[in-house]
């Protein structure tokens, strides 16, 4: 197995996307609407996603850091859940660059993008309804932390798992130093960050963590409810099933015993108050998490650093108002996404979203 071999079959993966989801491709508005049916997520939305988050033209650096990454190993398996249709793409190119026989089992609620890359790249890897995994084989899962503590007792000794489980993303904004006559951009960039799959992706913010104190944290709640309502009207929120209209509706509730809660629509901005915001590592069990459904929840701090530090295990992207806040970020979390607000969606091609396990994997 050689470097130039894994190479080609990412790049006859690419290719295959391309010819089916490029704008203009024959296939696009087929696949498209069965995405509306499969999601939840409106028209615009699966659009919008398609648009600016599904990697279709990595660089060549991006495609080299891939490569590069990724283990060795005969054989590789992916496991694939439903909540990101575009995510696919990226899980299936790390299991091609690690191995030459590769078999997914796709999820059972939205197999539309593996069926699809199937059909087009013949041959390239094997869709299977149940996996037969032998030791030295990698595994790609993704789902809850649940499901991944169940797969670790079903897999053989000698497997080697690269679990991604429960995560989210936070932005981070410096309301001290924000330029005057930013904050709207500053909103806007944050619910474009939200919009994205309506806010169910890995990589999505549920948390705004703001330093400058709780009196400054007003008017960008203000301001992000304004870009939430006027986002809505561009890409409207798609259908929420009955388990997350039951979550949203108790986080309402729930806000509204501490703090005031401004409706969008669909959506909500609320602000955590002082005496409830984060501190130190433990505090993400006293915290009410928005659900999806493009919820915020802005929560005033002090320091950047323990609040980090105290979600650390939690958090797989950080969007940050300024490249200061991005240095301070990648210190205290060496392992995950950091990048300026507006592209949490949008991370380089160089390797999982999700970059808090071992790249090598975990032996089991």
């Amino acid at each position: 197995m050689t470097a130039a071999a894994a190479r080609e079959r990412v790049e006859r993966l690419l290719a295959s996307a391309r010819a089916v989801l490029a704008p203009g491709a024959p296939e696009r508005s087929q696949l498209c609407a069965r995405w509306v049916h499969s999601t939840g997520l409106s028209i615009e939305g699966i659009e919008w996603a398609l648009e600016h988050c599904l990697e279709l033209w990595p660089s060549a650096a991006e495609l080299a850091a891939l490569l590069a990454a990724a283990p060795q190993s005969d054989r590789a398996h992916v496991i694939l859940p439903a909540q990101v249709f575009v995510a696919p793409l990226r899980a299936l190119a790390l299991a091609l660059a690690a191995a030459p026989r590769v078999f997914v089992r796709p999820s059972r609620r939205d197999p539309t993008l593996i069926a699809a890359l199937a059909a087009q790249a013949c041959g390239l890897f094997e869709c299977v309804e149940r996996l037969s995994v032998q030791p030295g084989d990698h595994v790609w899962a993704y789902g809850a932390d649940l499901t991944l503590a169940a797969l670790r007792r079903q897999l053989p000794a000698g497997t080697f798992l690269h679990a991604h489980g429960t995560g989210f993303g936070v932005a981070v904004v410096d309301l001290a130093t924000l330029p005057l006559g930013s904050l709207a951009a500053c909103a806007a960039a944050i619910v474009r960050d939200t919009l994205c799959f309506d806010q169910r992706g890995c990589a999505s913010p549920r948390l705004v963590l703001a330093l400058g104190g709780e009196a400054a944290a007003d008017p960008l709640a203000a301001a992000l409810a304004d870009a939430l309502a006027a986002a809505a009207r561009r890409v409207p929120r798609g259908v929420l099933s009955a388990e997350e209209r039951a979550e949203e509706s108790w986080y309402r509730q729930c806000v509204a015993c501490f703090a005031p809660l401004i409706d969008t629509g669909h959506g909500s901005v609320s602000v955590r108050r002082a005496e409830l915001a984060l501190g130190g590592a433990g505090d993400l069990a006293a915290l009410l998490l928005p659900p999806a459904g493009r919820h915020l929840q802005i929560v005033p701090i002090e320091r950047l650093e323990p609040a980090l530090a105290g979600l650390g295990i939690w958090l797989t992207s950080v969007g940050c108002s300024e490249p200061r806040l991005e240095a301070a970020a990648r210190a205290v979390l060496p392992r995950a996404r950091v990048c300026p607000l507006g592209q949490m969606q949008a991370p380089a091609f160089d390797g999982p979203v999700d970059r808090r396990s071992d790249p090598a994997g975990e032996l089991l």
